[in-house]
């Protein structure tokens, strides 16, 4: 049975370019793992409990040491992440002006987590896909040269020490957030208990 005429020029005019089509599945590829990268990273960032609480008898004592001597290193990761999306998106911010926002986001972020999930993590994905948009709009937005610039000056002894400085400050609000789910726990555990001892009387 013979096709249609119009069918037979569309395939007909069909051509297969191999290059094109390695360019677009190298694009399509490197989509995917970006959006899964930030999937985790920002899933991550946003959950109110960054640890999973320990089954034991001596969990409070175990998360007291999570939280003392493994959230500082989180903490750095979350920082130098954001930090490097802010590289990516602006090339009007000096290297200290990147740091200060990213900063603000991170503590915005671990605030909103203590508030409701649903809302850090709105947050927290908001930049990372905003690269991604600009990326596949305008690639040309990006010069390596000012990413790679900014990423030597992350370096300088004088960041490093800001650096240092936004991380003791974004550990001591972490420490303050946890520090007011517990008081608010042990509250709302006593009004608890208070209205069962007043209904069993």
């Amino acid at each position: 049975m013979a096709l249609p005429e119009g069918i037979n020029d569309l395939f007909g005019n069909l051509t297969f370019d191999l290059d094109l089509f390695i360019w677009l599945f190298s694009i399509i590829i490197m989509i995917t793992i970006y959006a899964v990268v930030i999937y985790h990273f920002y899933r991550y960032i946003a959950r109110r409990d960054v640890f999973k609480q320990s089954e034991s008898k001596h969990s409070k004592a175990i998360g007291f040491l999570k939280y003392f001597f493994l959230f500082p290193f989180v903490a750095m990761l979350f920082f130098m992440g954001f930090s490097l999306i802010f590289i990516f998106l602006t090339e009007s911010y000096e290297i200290i002006e990147i740091m200060y926002v990213a900063f603000a986001v991170i503590i915005a972020i671990r605030i909103t987590a203590y508030y409701t999930e649903d809302l850090s993590k709105d947050v927290a994905k908001m930049l990372p896909f905003a690269i991604l948009g600009i990326f596949l709009i305008d690639s040309s937005y990006f010069s390596m040269d000012t990413v790679n610039e900014r990423i030597n000056a992350l370096m300088l002894p004088e960041n490093v020490n800001a650096i240092i400085q936004f991380l003791i400050l974004i550990i001591l609000v972490e420490w303050i957030l946890r520090i007011g789910l517990n008081v608010k726990r042990a509250i709302f555990k006593k009004k608890a208990e208070r209205i069962l001892l007043d209904d069993q009387t």
